[in-house]
């Protein structure tokens, strides 16, 4: 079922959010309740970066990552195409951190960005994608042309670190990437998840063997290797509860 047209709309709640507090004091509570609540590898990031080396954010949103890696890093290349978030990231990005509003694919051009409803009043702020599983959104959706490009394009040089969410899309992600990935073999955090793909997470997993890469994910606040992840408990039957797994480390091989 596709909703009415997109509209970049505020709620109430974001509206006060960000136009009366000052764009950064508001990244700086954000990042401070990311780091309580958020996803336990977001703690972790000084053991994966490289601090010589540039990082890369895909799937940046508002900027969480981008605004620590830019802490961490010497320079970062933030993407996000979600027309709503974009605005969000740019207005107090870090001096080091360069903003793209474009997606990142397994081809150059243009792309439908999905957009579901999360109930009959609005459209979601996280959860647009590429992938066209989204369409099946109980409430609905809509669709935007995006601009979209292989990471690959940008022939990005001295690159330590990738974190990417893209809701689902990663698998194509990835394949637009691997030049990047065998060159300058960075460590990659992925988030991967059975619901949005609509397959067992251990399909998902195999897909990204192309990356030839020792895989890890974070138990407990430390690395751990794939080899105990279990697919039920850590991440089918927990989904939504303390310790639930959604990220998964790849160290490409020498």
């Amino acid at each position: 079922m596709t909703s009415p047209a997109y509209k970049s709309q505020y709620s109430w709640e974001e509206w006060i959010k960000y136009n009366l507090i000052p764009p950064q004091l508001y990244m700086w509570r954000l990042l401070r309740r990311y780091a309580r609540r958020g996803e336990s590898e977001f703690n972790i990031l000084p053991q994966l970066v490289d601090r010589t080396k540039i990082a890369i954010d895909i799937g940046a949103n508002k900027g969480v990552y981008t605004h620590s890696l830019a802490k961490l890093c010497p320079e970062v290349h933030a993407f996000e195409p979600h027309p709503k978030m974009f605005p969000l990231l740019t207005r107090a990005l870090p001096a080091n951190a360069k903003a793209y509003n474009v997606a990142v694919s397994d081809s150059n051009g243009t792309a439908e960005l999905v957009i579901p409803s999360y109930n009959k009043a609005g459209f979601t702020n996280q959860g647009a994608s590429l992938d066209q599983n989204k369409k099946t959104a109980p409430f609905g959706f809509t669709t935007v042309p995006i601009a979209a490009h292989t990471l690959d394009f940008y022939n990005f040089i001295n690159v330590g670190f990738i974190k990417m969410d893209v809701e689902g899309f990663e698998a194509s992600a990835v394949r637009g990437m691997l030049e990047t990935v065998r060159r300058e073999k960075p460590t990659l955090m992925i988030e991967i998840e059975e619901w949005h793909r609509k397959r067992p997470i251990e399909e998902c997993l195999a897909e990204m063997g192309v990356l030839n890469a020792d895989v890890f994910f974070v138990r407990d606040g430390a690395l751990r290797p794939i080899a105990e992840f279990d697919p039920e408990s850590d991440h089918r039957a927990r989904r939504g509860q303390p310790g639930y797994v959604q990220n998964f480390i790849f160290k490409p091989r020498a």
